[in-house]
């Protein structure tokens, strides 16, 4: 184990276009995101809190500064590097469940693993595994026309667990969900960083739905505006 933080931006700054066209998606931000934490982040259309969910997953690079994931630099990483990182330390959750259709719930499940060249077997093992975990025992051979979003959304984050990945990356979860069933996949997310100690950060543009988080932040113009991590440093040495 190392002290290092898990997730760490040092001054970065994302940029788009040129000359009068640049838009500044992201403005010189330091930002430390330590193992096991649940973290929030949110702010208005423009604040730069996708392009940052889009770095942290390494689906993007900085233009300026520098991420660094486990204390290392990732600038250094070529493609396939990020790509590798991405498929055994990441999980990804979307609003829009991103579910192959017409195609079991455990074959959806199983499709990290394929690309990992995993045996049928052991594949198998796992995704089921995965699937009980999410509370959809007995669902496993639906497709995806046969399940409701709420169990789609399961399905979808079983895919990402079933890696067993150190950071799961959740955007809008929620997103196409009505209220009840909103709660119940909050409490799956809470229930994995727990008690699996799995690292969540999350994008989300609800309040209520913020506040399942341990720590919340909030992105305006391309700036880290506000964090409640820094705010309860404040209070406790008050």
């Amino acid at each position: 184990m190392t002290d290092r933080p898990l997730i760490e931006f040092r001054s970065v700054g994302k940029t788009y276009g040129r000359g009068e066209a640049t838009i500044r998606a992201l403005d010189g931000v330091d930002l430390t995101i330590e193992a096991g934490q649940f973290v929030s982040i949110m702010g208005p259309s423009g604040s730069g809190k996708s392009t940052a969910m889009n770095i942290l997953g390494c689906l993007d690079v900085p233009s300026s500064g520098e991420y660094l994931f486990q204390g290392i630099p990732t600038a250094g990483f070529d493609r396939q590097q990020l790509t590798l990182l991405r498929r055994h330390m990441l999980g990804f959750v979307f609003q829009g469940f991103n579910l192959l259709a017409r195609t079991s719930a455990v074959e959806n499940v199983e499709l990290p693993l394929v690309y990992r060249g995993m045996e049928p077997r052991e594949r198998r093992k796992l995704a089921l595994l995965a699937l009980e975990q999410v509370g959809l025992k007995g669902r496993e051979h639906h497709t995806t026309q046969e399940l409701s979003g709420g169990q789609q959304q399961r399905v979808a984050i079983a895919r990402a667990i079933v890696t067993s990945p150190a950071v799961l990356l959740a955007d809008e979860p929620t997103g196409n969900l009505d209220t009840k069933t909103s709660v119940e996949i909050m409490q799956l997310i809470t229930g994995l960083n727990r008690e699996r100690g799995i690292t969540v950060i999350m994008v989300t543009h609800e309040e209520d739905i913020a506040a399942y988080a341990s720590r919340q932040l909030r992105f305006v113009d391309g700036r880290l505006a506000a964090d409640s991590l820094a705010t309860e440093d404040m209070h406790h040495a008050v």
